[in-house]
């Protein structure tokens, strides 16, 4: 794997401690855990290219970026919707994350499905909400899976480059939609 796979993956690092800061910092800690999960896939990710441990780090890397995906969007949907008026503690948004890993877990293209289902969750959200950062995030982020991952027409370089671009911008744009959401609602 060549050594310039770890900007992107340390980009997604970075932007989610950011965020995950401001969110923790407003009290919006589901939201924060659940970005800060996504930063520890791209952590991860970066540790495993700059050291070179690429085989020692693979299992690690995708189960972190895969089922800590799976959760940390659970969680930030949940602090989206805390965020927006409605009530419930952090103890039912983690198990509700648990729940979407398990599933996860046991069916992995259900897991997938899941993800999907989220995104649009928080894009309804967001434009519900008129908070249009948040879609465009959400957008992006749908896009980015069906387009972009993996993807055979801009080769692997590119497509890993554009993957963790497009991942780095929604972490910003759907934390930016809590902490407005959250403004609004004071």
């Amino acid at each position: 794997m060549p050594l310039h796979y770890a900007l992107t993956d340390g980009l997604v690092a970075i932007v989610a401690i950011l965020c995950g800061l401001a969110l923790a910092r407003a009290k919006h800690s589901a939201a924060a855990l659940g970005i800060g999960l996504f930063g520890l896939a791209g952590l991860i990710g970066t540790v495993r290219i700059t050291t070179g441990l690429i085989e020692p780090l693979a299992m690690l890397h995708k189960g972190t970026s895969q089922l800590g995906g799976v959760a940390g969007l659970v969680l930030l949907l949940s602090g989206t919707l805390r965020a927006r008026g409605f009530s419930h503690g952090f103890g039912l948004s983690l198990a509700m994350a648990v729940l979407a890993v398990m599933f996860t877990v046991i069916a992995p293209f259900g897991g997938m499905i899941l993800f999907v289902i989220m995104l649009v969750i928080g894009l309804g959200l967001s434009v519900s909400a008129r908070h249009y950062l948040g879609a465009a995030g959400y957008l992006l982020m749908l896009l980015n899976i069906a387009l972009v991952r993996q993807s055979s027409y801009f080769g692997k370089d590119l497509s890993w480059h554009i993957y963790h671009l497009c991942v780095a911008a929604w972490l910003f744009c759907a934390a930016q939609s809590v902490l407005r959401q959250r403004q609004a609602n004071r």
